[in-house]
């Protein structure tokens, strides 16, 4: 890897400083290295225009939280370039490199000790009752349908494969991926996911019963969801939200794209999560 492209959110690298290193660091290597500040401006639906990242760019360099290379990822998927995320946020399950860190791990980067992961995706398609798409989109972490407005639970009827499998009355069903584990379905109690499995999980969030409890399915499984409720939304990655009412089914699958993440350090999933619950 020679070419970089370097995505900052400024919220978290304040003045840059983070950003201003790295670039230093690897030019003075002899590197090629370009930048672009993460607003929270969106434009076309996107933090980060694909169209400003160099085609042959051999790596994107994230600084920021998990959120913001969430963000990367979505805005980035078709150009099927590794992202190497560093930490400036809080548990950082997505970014490999700690600010304490940074020299020894682009040292390892340029010398070529690291390896690429390919974490699964999930596509989601909302069509109404003609068949009509209403919305489409991927995501890395997870896809949420949830009630919108007032407190109140909602009936959720979840198909798998065509099968019925269950009404769920809830808040919202989260389905994530094995990535998306330590998200959103974590806190809503779903299982942690050793995150290059291929299977994806359905976790509901606060459900009104005794003995509701997460799914989890092959990726190959098709799910379909549906409410008996006309205020609802379907979200991706916390991003894009599509509002749905009870005519229309939401398709959710593996997606043909994937994400490619970036591993500098040596050690497994399970160690990196035991220093998480620890620090």
């Amino acid at each position: 890897m020679n070419k970089f492209f370097i995505i900052t959110n400024s919220d978290r690298d304040k003045g840059m400083k983070v950003t201003n290193h790295i670039k230093e660091g690897l030019t003075a290597l002899g590197m090629e290295v370009k930048f672009n500040s993460h607003h929270k401006t969106v434009i076309n639906g996107a933090y980060t225009d694909p169209n400003s990242i160099p085609k042959d760019t051999d790596c994107v360099i994230v600084v920021g939280g998990d959120g913001t290379i969430i963000d990367a990822a979505r805005d980035t998927e078709e150009l099927d370039i590794p992202i190497l995320g560093v930490n400036v946020g809080k548990m950082g399950f997505l970014a490999d490199v700690e600010l304490d860190n940074l020299d020894h791990a682009f040292k390892q980067l340029i010398e070529g000790n690291y390896v690429v992961e390919e974490r699964m995706m999930l596509c989601g398609t909302i069509t109404d009752k003609n068949g009509d798409i209403k919305g489409r989109s991927t995501a890395i972490n997870d896809v949420v349908v949830n009630r919108r407005g007032p407190l109140r639970v909602v009936e959720y009827g979840v198909w798998v494969n065509n099968s019925f499998l269950s009404p769920f009355t809830a808040d919202g069903i989260i389905i994530c991926t094995p990535t998306g584990s330590t998200g959103y379905s974590l806190s809503a109690g779903g299982p942690i996911i050793e995150p290059m499995s291929k299977i994806t999980c359905i976790t509901p969030i606060c459900p009104h019963t005794l003995n509701t409890r997460s799914i989890v399915l092959s990726d190959r499984d098709i799910i379909n969801i549906r409410v008996n409720d006309d205020n609802t939304d379907v979200n991706f990655d916390g991003r894009l939200s599509v509002r749905i009412d009870s005519t229309d089914c939401v398709e959710i699958k593996k997606s043909d794209h994937v994400t490619k993440i970036v591993r500098i350090n040596e050690g497994s999933f399970l160690t990196a999560l035991s220093n998480k619950f620890r620090a």
